[in-house]
């Protein structure tokens, strides 16, 4: 759902109970009741660890540091140019998960072809992994491929990474190919793709 309200454009989703709850004056405008937006309320991320409420929304230039902080600690290893090139030419899936005002993941991904979304690249700061910060980028990017036209989603992981190959197939994804060699080091790749 998009709002615009008092001038700016807000995303808020069932997968992101972030920008939930909006005070414009004493007649409170609400898209979420009081015990979701507290938290008291089952999202089906309750037992996360996390008290803060996740946000998902579009990478800014701000975000920039702390998306490189990250690629160090996830030993990504990226060029930082990379972030730069996602937020010019595919900023609706170039998304960031922001937990207590900080950057916790992010995610980058393009429509591949006229139907086919793809995610490029997934990471969450390891002090976030395993809280559903994973599960609720990808949600995120797939309606954005979805709202796009894209009939599937395609995604590449590393054949050692069975938490990644779990969360993916979790969400559909499944198995259809491999490519030798893929990684700079040498490693394999698992193709995975699923039906939007």
């Amino acid at each position: 759902m998009h709002l615009a309200l008092e001038g700016q454009n807000i995303w808020a989703s069932q997968s992101s109970i972030s920008i939930n709850y909006f005070r414009k004056d004493s007649n409170a405008l609400k898209m979420w009741s009081e015990e979701q937006v507290s938290g008291r309320l089952n999202d089906g991320f309750e037992d996360t660890g996390i008290k803060e409420p996740v946000i998902i929304r579009r990478f800014r230039p701000a975000d920039l540091d702390a998306a490189l902080e990250i690629d160090r600690e996830v030993f990504g290893g990226y060029d930082p140019n990379i972030f730069a090139t996602f937020y010019e030419y595919h900023p609706a899936c170039t998304l960031v998960a922001e937990v207590g005002g900080k950057v916790a993941g992010f995610l980058l991904g393009f429509k591949h072809t006229p139907f086919e979304g793809r995610i490029f690249w997934l990471a969450v700061k390891p002090g976030y992994q395993n809280c559903g910060i994973g599960m609720r980028l990808m949600l995120e990017v797939l309606k954005v491929f979805r709202y796009m036209g894209a009939l599937g989603a395609t995604l590449e992981v590393r054949v050692s990474n069975k938490k990644a190959q779990a969360l993916y197939s979790s969400l559909g994804f499944r198995m259809i190919g491999l490519y030798p060699s893929y990684y700079t080091d040498g490693e394999a790749a698992i193709v995975m793709k699923r039906r939007l």
